[in-house]
């Protein structure tokens, strides 16, 4: 694991966040920075809030876990997670904050995967992702890489991810664009739930395999900052 110095020579400076209690997430003071839609995947993802029972997972994947603040709320909750990432970066960085965080240890491992080549993986109860969200033909790129990867699909669609998790789990949960919402292709699976963030133009959505109807529900920001005992209130989405 790399220490905290050889980190900043990757990242530049770091500050610590601490998302709820018992967690401690490292991430880079410029650049690709968390913002509401962890809180709010990992809430839709976990039923918080939701009109009716959803199922609690015992085991989930988070595809391009990033500083893995997702991957670190649902295990406090008692999630097993494994967070996958390409960039190996992300992964130390995240190993540094799993160290730190009593509410995480034991129940998130990390490891470096592309998301376009999971290999054999094994699936689990619940995946989760936060793809990247901008087209990088349609606008500028973050002159930061990492910020840069983050933001624009460098890497891999929104498609691709959707694609990898629906092999992996029969209940994906996915926040993105409603523009990418709308161009998505799900063969063989259809959107269970759907919530809107209170701007309007970032959706998330639960798929699930099969035919079926669509249950549109109000996302309950407060609620869910209440259940993860977030201390943060109006965080900006990127």
């Amino acid at each position: 694991m790399l220490n905290r110095g050889e980190l900043e020579s990757l990242f530049g400076a770091l500050t610590e966040e601490t998302p709820a209690p018992g967690l401690r997430i490292f991430q880079p003071q410029r650049g690709y920075r968390y913002g509401v839609e962890v809180y709010a995947l990992a809430g839709f993802a976990l039923g918080i809030g939701a009109p009716l029972e959803v199922p609690r997972p015992k085991t989930a994947i988070e595809l391009g876990s990033g500083s893995g603040v997702v991957s670190f709320l649902l295990a406090r909750e008692g999630v097993a997670v494994r967070a996958w990432d390409r960039d190996p970066g992300w992964i130390e960085l995240a190993r540094l904050s799993l160290a730190r965080s009593p509410a995480a240890t034991g129940a998130v491992r990390l490891s470096v995967r592309d998301v376009r080549d999971v290999g054999r993986a094994g699936g689990a109860d619940l995946v989760v992702c936060n793809p990247p969200w901008f087209d990088p033909a349609e606008g500028p790129v973050a002159p930061d890489p990492r910020k840069a990867e983050a933001r624009s699909m460098l890497h891999g669609t929104v498609q691709d991810f959707v694609n990898t998790a629906l092999t992996l789990a029969s209940r994906v949960c996915v926040v993105t664009r409603a523009e990418r919402l709308a161009k998505l292709s799900l063969p063989g699976a259809h959107v269970a739930r759907r919530a809107w963030l209170p701007s309007g133009g970032i959706g998330l959505v639960e798929l699930r395999p099969g035919e079926g109807s669509t249950r549109e529900e109000s996302l309950d920001l407060e609620a869910i900052y209440a259940a993860l005992r977030a201390p943060w209130r109006g965080v900006r989405a990127r």
